[in-house]
């Protein structure tokens, strides 16, 4: 079982470069990275990526800029492995991000996500701790160290009081996202309508399996600064 790291690229390209070198040390290599270059100007990451010479790197380059929605929906489209994370160009994962996810999938098998613990940096790669963060971290997400579970109407309502997740570090399973899908009417919010779909299915009878799983403990660093996933795209802070 393996793990489709999906990056949907619009961005600089030196942050690029570091995310996907923190891919490549992963201590775990069940994974493989698919990067959908949305017609950036600079062709540099997709020059790069299409040299490297490691079989589980794929990239493709659309001729034309689709924007952030239809990008998203292109990675989703190509992912072939069970479980996927749609990584963000200005993002880097700690060395035991894959791992972790996939053990946490292993352990409960019908989760449909899976939120890591999160270490927040600023562009520099300092740890950061504005206000925003400060309050996911110490007020709204939940308390513990170990694994836990989360799943139905008790955690869509404590999402709507504060989303305490972080978009791009959530692994997911890839038939659940293919099911709800991206909202194409939604695209400033089409990651936390996603969340909520998932967490909060229409049929009563499919929450028993859509359920949530949150692990303690283990640390994924990610920048504080605009998403660079599309044009028009939201800012980090919004998005967490």
């Amino acid at each position: 079982m393996a793990l489709d790291i999906l990056v949907p690229y619009w961005g600089d390209p030196d942050l690029m470069r570091e995310t996907v070198d923190s891919v490549l040390v992963q201590d775990c290599d069940d994974w493989r990275l698919t990067v959908v270059d949305d017609a950036y100007p600079d062709p540099e990451i997709f020059e790069w990526l299409s040299g490297l010479d490691d079989a589980r790197v794929t990239v493709v380059r659309h001729p034309a800029n689709v924007g952030i929605t239809a990008n998203y929906r292109e990675c989703l489209a190509r992912a072939t492995q069970e479980h996927v994370v749609f990584l963000g160009c200005d993002d880097v994962l700690l060395h035991n991000y894959v791992g972790v996810v996939l053990d946490a999938f292993t352990a409960v098998p019908d989760a449909v996500m899976v939120q890591p613990g999160v270490r927040v940096v600023d562009e520099t790669g300092t740890p950061s701790a504005g206000l925003a963060d400060t309050v996911k971290q110490r007020l709204l997400r939940p308390r513990g160290t170990e694994r836990t579970v989360l799943s139905g109407e008790s955690l869509a309502t404590s999402l709507l009081h504060g989303n305490w997740l972080y978009w791009p570090s959530i692994a997911f399973s890839r038939k659940a996202v293919q099911e709800v899908g991206f909202r194409v009417e939604m695209p400033i919010i089409q990651d936390f309508a996603l969340e909520l779909d998932l967490v909060a299915p229409a049929e009563a009878s499919s929450s028993t399996r859509r359920r949530a799983f949150s692990t303690g403990g283990t640390w994924r660093a990610r920048r504080r600064r605009p998403s660079s996933t599309g044009r028009g795209s939201p800012t980090s802070a919004r998005t967490t």
